[in-house]
């Protein structure tokens, strides 16, 4: 039996809310899958870019690049990359052999012809390689080569058949390195370079080694004797590895 109520307000089901949350559903769904692909091209786009890098530096060694900053899309876009972090244990650069190499380059334009805005990094000169530096771009004294004794820097020798260290105090000088002599141990005895009168030290005072075959724009910002060679650190703007 029908009232006049039920006559009057008939049941419906809420056809407009069901298909309301249906499409909000499926839109949230198609924004969702839409962010995950653009995630995913970018990431590719990253790998790849990462990948070119390397490949583009193989000649100077084994490097792992890191393209930071999100999205790699943009960046490439814009023709520009904010962040490339490059690291290598071994680096070889216009003859010149590096340890440790951890170099940040900011603002890195695609097209390889163009300089890189700002550079900063750090790097570890072989004993040996310093020594071949100074043969080629210093007056070393006949039968010295560069050794590290404690984390201090010295040239070693001989003289009337004992050993001979003159301690070196390395400063960094735009794209040269000075060393210096502040000591003189001759076997057991050890002398202040400052006893010693100027003309008997000049051979030993004030060495330049240069460092001309660095990048354009890159220069020496600290260095530091270490047990390994000479840790240096670098800075640079408008530099151009070509």
């Amino acid at each position: 039996m029908m009232t006049a109520s039920t006559a009057e307000y008939p049941h419906e089901p809420p056809r407009r809310s069901s298909r309301r949350s249906t499409f909000i559903v499926t839109a949230v769904v198609v924004v969702i899958t839409l962010i995950v692909a653009i995630i995913a091209v970018d990431r590719v786009v990253d790998f790849t870019t990462e990948q070119r890098i390397a490949e583009d530096l193989e000649p100077y060694g084994d490097a792992d690049v890191n393209v930071e900053g999100f999205p790699v899309l943009t960046q490439m876009a814009g023709g520009t990359l904010n962040t490339v972090h490059v690291t290598a244990d071994r680096a070889r650069y216009d003859d010149v052999d590096f340890i440790d190499v951890d170099a940040k380059l900011f603002d890195v334009p695609i097209d390889t012809s163009r300089p890189i805005d700002t550079v900063e990094a750090s790097a570890v000169i072989p004993l040996a390689t310093i020594d071949s530096l100074a043969s080629e771009h210093a007056s070393l004294p006949t039968g010295m080569s560069f050794t590290t004794i404690d984390g201090g820097l010295f040239l070693k020798g001989s003289l009337l058949g004992q050993e001979l260290l003159i301690g070196i105090e390395p400063k960094a000088e735009s794209r040269r390195v000075i060393v210096d002599a502040t000591t003189i141990r001759l076997g057991s005895a050890k002398v202040d370079i400052d006893s010693i009168p100027s003309f008997l030290t000049s051979s030993i005072s004030d060495i330049a080694i240069d460092l001309d075959f660095l990048p354009a724009g890159l220069e020496l910002a600290d260095i530091d004797a270490t047990d390994t060679g000479l840790a240096i650190s670098l800075h640079g703007t408008g530099v151009s590895l070509s």
